[in-house]
């Protein structure tokens, strides 16, 4: 089975079906609504962080749709979506989350949070949802019932193997999806005629071998990798995780004056295993290791996570390092840490003893440092 992302345009009329008055666009398509309606348009081609990345614009009118298409085209952006703002308050911000696995279908959902949900972790609940437990998920989450049985005929229906809304709101029997994400099992495709097709799958673009690798290897998990090569010959590369940390790390290196030195930039985060955290690891490696820069570093960071174990994606990343460590050595490469999150301790002791053993630290530190400060030292031994 390779899990495959399909459009949010796709998702949402799925979930909803008629109720749903989103429309999918292009720069020359006409906007249908009324021209006082207050849109929200995005860029739908299956990437996140969109809001982070200048990828949605919030209250647009429609005759300023266009335009805004078109300055996304000259990013190389191709497939958009128009659909009505749903004015709100923050604190009405959920999040909800799907996911087959082995046990069944499991569900996380925060009554608090929304786009902040990694800041309210004590709000999540995790449970297993079924027919037969429909009723008293509804009564623990606040969720609708009808909703809850939507979701799970979806999942039989469409083969849906996850679902991420957030966020996600809810006044009484009426849902609002803010935002939803899908991944479906692309071996099923046949089996769903009247569901999702190939013109569904949104292709992500790749300038360099690296990223290619990286999109094949996200098309395989529902957790997030990505990575874009800045400089192929940059002395400072990233190995970050989440995507408010990662901006962090990168804009204080493009602070202290060393952003045309980054080498690459991106993400791993949503809890990859330690396979795929070791698969990702070992391209970022690869990359740094031909970089032609006389100096050069690495820095492994990211935000205090929620989700992603901290012990078991650095026990990827240490196996990525052990295998290139004679190299990284020659190269005189030292690595900067910083990181916490579910199992921070093991996580830190283990990647800080390999480091000492390996003669590659540069330092280690948990979440009461500040992600910039191992940026602050990498940067220092450029």
């Amino acid at each position: 089975m390779a899990r495959v992302k399909i459009t949010e345009y796709r998702a949402k009329r799925l979930i909803l079906g008629d109720e749903y008055s989103g429309v999918s666009i292009t720069s020359k398509s006409e906007v249908p609504f009324a021209k006082d309606t207050h849109l929200v348009v995005k860029v739908d081609q299956g990437i996140k962080k969109r809001m982070k990345q200048g990828l949605v614009a919030v209250d647009i009118q429609p005759n300023k749709v266009s335009s805004q298409l078109k300055e996304w085209e000259k990013r190389g952006f191709t497939s958009f979506l128009a659909e009505e703002l749903v004015p709100h308050e923050q604190s009405e911000e959920q999040y909800l989350s799907l996911e087959r696995v082995r046990e069944g279908i499991r569900l996380l959902h925060a009554r608090m949070g929304g786009i902040d949900i990694e800041e309210h972790p004590e709000t999540l609940i995790k449970t297993t949802l079924s027919r037969n437990t429909v009723q008293e998920v509804s009564a623990n989450t606040g969720l609708p019932e009808h909703f809850l049985n939507r979701l799970l005929s979806m999942f039989e229906e469409q083969h849906f193997a996850f679902l991420e809304i957030n966020p996600l709101l809810v006044r009484g029997e009426n849902v609002y999806l803010l935002d939803a994400a899908v991944l479906v099992d692309s071996a099923a495709q046949f089996f769903v005629s009247e569901g999702w097709s190939d013109s569904d799958i949104p292709e992500e673009s790749a300038t360099h071998e690296t990223e290619a690798k990286i999109i094949d290897l996200q098309k395989t998990t529902p957790a997030s990798l990505k990575l874009k090569v800045l400089n192929p010959n940059g002395s400072l590369f990233f190995l970050l995780s989440g995507g408010g940390g990662s901006i962090v790390a990168a804009d204080e290196a493009a602070l202290l004056g060393k952003g045309s030195e980054i080498g690459n930039y991106g993400e791993y985060s949503g809890g990859p295993t330690k396979e795929e955290t070791y698969l990702y690891a070992k391209q970022v490696i690869a990359l740094m290791l031909a970089s032609k820069a006389k100096r050069k570093t690495l820095v492994i960071a990211g935000g205090v996570a929620n989700f992603t174990d901290v012990k078991t994606t650095f026990a990827g990343i240490v196996l990525a390092l052990s295998e290139s460590a004679p190299e990284l050595r020659r190269q005189g490469i030292r690595v900067f840490v910083r990181r916490g999150g579910p199992n921070e301790k093991e996580g830190l002791a283990h990647m800080q003893d390999f480091l000492e053993q390996e003669d590659l630290l540069g330092v280690v530190y948990g979440s009461d440092t500040p992600i910039t400060q191992a940026v602050d030292d990498a940067v220092a031994t450029l």
